[in-house]
């Protein structure tokens, strides 16, 4: 049996109240972060899906900015916290449409998942160079494509934007 204390179901009632008044705020947040990704998602595909495919690389950046690539792929980490409590404040707050923020909030965690399962380093290794991590080919591509699972949500936050902005 789980026990929950007073204090905590009422700091949890302080925070959905405090996300409720700056829902418009975290929106965009939400969305700016989650969306950073696409230049992870431009590096994955001219770097790695395009070289894997065509053995060319067509990653147009500079090499010497592939630490910015690297730091917005880091990004990712807030990025999924914010779009989970996103998503599940959306299921709390409007229960008779939850189901498309089901879906929303379902590809989120399995981004989490994929994050804790096989990095881009394991998966850029396993394709190019030889690794102590020897992983197969297929679920080489199983990873990459968990990460566009991110294009949705983006599509979805996108719209929402534009949404409140009309209002």
């Amino acid at each position: 049996m789980i026990f929950v204390s007073e204090s905590s179901v009422d700091l949890v009632g302080k925070f959905i109240k405090l996300y409720h008044r700056y829902e418009n705020l975290n929106l965009k947040i939400t969305f700016f972060l989650i969306s950073l990704q696409i230049l992870h998602l431009y590096w994955l595909t001219t770097d790695v899906v395009l070289q894997k495919l065509f053995a060319k690389s067509f990653f147009l950046a500079p090499k010497s900015l592939l630490p910015i690539f690297v730091v917005i792929d880091y990004i990712e980490i807030p990025a999924l916290i914010s779009g989970v409590i996103f998503y599940a404040y959306c299921i709390r707050k409007n229960r008779s449409s939850a189901k498309k923020s089901y879906l929303f909030l379902g590809l989120l965690a399995v981004q989490v998942i994929h994050i804790f399962w096989i990095t881009d380093e394991v998966v850029y290794d396993s394709f190019f160079n030889s690794s102590f991590v020897e992983l197969p080919v297929l679920l080489s591509w199983i990873a990459i494509l968990i990460d566009y699972l991110e294009l949705p949500v983006m599509a979805d936050l996108f719209y929402k934007v534009i949404k409140k902005k009309k209002r």
